[in-house]
């Protein structure tokens, strides 16, 4: 025989309604997102390993800024990565010591960046024919999630910044992300 108070019903009452209300917060998918949101979020969240084509300019060092807020929440790698353009009329193994120590001052400066945000770095210089297909290679050789393209308007007319990031963006295949210095932010060249 079961014995029912009415202190006993509230109690249950309390119980069923508190669990109930939990489970219905619980799984219920908040207005503002999406399905589309969630996924945005999910690919982020892939990112291991980033490369950040890099040179002397102040867009590098926006777009190492970048590549570290992307992949700082999971830890990710990044490799640092300056491609020196050697001409046709050149053999590849031809000395270039200015560019070469143009190319380790840019990456000694991007590597003291990520570092201060806790990354791990991998700095890397090739010699290439075309910046395209140096960042491309690289990409493939080190299997990154994600190329990252720091670009300016004061030092480049559209149409050079423009050809080299199409080209990346039209055959990479891994994510690209292409981060244009506004004209306001970016700081006068020291050439003029």
């Amino acid at each position: 025989m079961v014995h029912t108070t009415s202190l006993g019903i509230l109690l249950g009452t309390i119980f069923v309604v508190s669990v109930s209300s939990l489970l219905i917060w619980m799984f219920r998918v908040p207005k503002g997102s999406t399905l589309s949101a969630a996924k945005a979020f999910s690919s982020l969240s892939a990112v291991h390993k980033v490369l950040v084509s890099i040179t002397d300019a102040f867009p590098s060092e926006r777009a190492i800024g970048l590549g570290c807020r992307i992949g700082q929440e999971q830890g990710a790698e990044m490799v640092l990565l300056n491609v020196i353009v050697i001409p046709y009329s050149m053999a590849l193994d031809d000395p270039a010591p200015e560019e070469e120590k143009r190319a380790e001052k840019a990456l000694e400066m991007g590597a003291a960046i990520a570092q201060r945000y806790g990354y791990k770095v991998t700095k890397r210089t090739i010699r290439h024919r075309s910046i395209p297909d140096g960042i491309l290679h690289v990409a493939a050789e080190e299997d990154v999630d994600a190329i990252i393209l720091g670009v300016g308007v004061k030092s480049r007319t559209s149409s050079q910044w423009g050809k080299t990031s199409l080209e990346i963006m039209r055959r990479a295949t891994c994510e690209v992300i292409v981060d244009k210095v506004p004209l306001e932010e970016e700081p006068m060249s020291a050439e003029g």
